[in-house]
């Protein structure tokens, strides 16, 4: 007995300290990666949600967002709007930014726990809308899947296709106008549910 807590101690701290740098190497790696999307003029790729639904996302730095789904429905943002729109209610959700930081940065910060295996990583958090992320990257670090898990176990899943980077994308597909005939909605996402 006398032998064994010694060697208890040296594994327990060894675990320790190696689970550390674990986390340190998965918090680096993913900061390469946040590097390297910040890094891009724009980007354009194919889309699948849930399995399903499909679309289009287009990238413009700085903060410049336009996905259309193969629905109809739309997600634009010039960077200071963001825009939600859906052809079938003819309802539009008009989101002021007012500076608030997107983009798979956005998403990504401020997680607790990050770990990496391979080109997997794993991001936890009990204080996040997401408490659990799942990206994937390929490898020139661009993402190919990003899953993400709330607290009530919803699981949202994006899968990245046909991915181009840098390429010509004019200002005018992200400053998106939805039909004169639609509600608008202010602020949808500041209202409770």
């Amino acid at each position: 007995m006398r032998n064994f807590l010694p060697k208890l101690s040296i594994v327990l701290f060894f675990s320790v300290q190696t689970g550390l740098l674990w986390a340190e190497e998965g918090r680096d790696r993913l900061n390469a990666v946040i590097g390297k999307m910040n890094s891009l003029e724009s980007f354009r790729a194919s889309v699948t949600v849930n399995g399903g639904l499909t679309g289009v996302v287009s990238y413009k730095s700085p903060g410049q967002l336009h996905v259309r789904f193969s629905d109809g429905r739309i997600i634009s943002s010039n960077g200071r709007i963001l825009w939600f729109y859906n052809p079938d209610s003819s309802i539009a959700g008009k989101q002021d930014l007012k500076g608030i930081s997107g983009g798979l940065g956005g998403l990504l910060s401020g997680y607790e726990n990050v770990s990496v295996s391979g080109r997997t990583f794993r991001l936890t958090s009990n204080t996040k809308r997401y408490n659990e992320i799942i990206l994937v990257v390929s490898e020139n670090d661009l993402p190919r899947v990003l899953k993400m898990k709330r607290s009530d176990e919803e699981i949202t899943e994006v899968a990245f296709s046909g991915i181009a980077t840098n390429i010509g994308l004019g200002t005018g597909l992200f400053n998106f106008q939805p039909p004169t005939s639609s509600q608008i909605v202010e602020n949808p996402l500041n209202q409770k549910e």
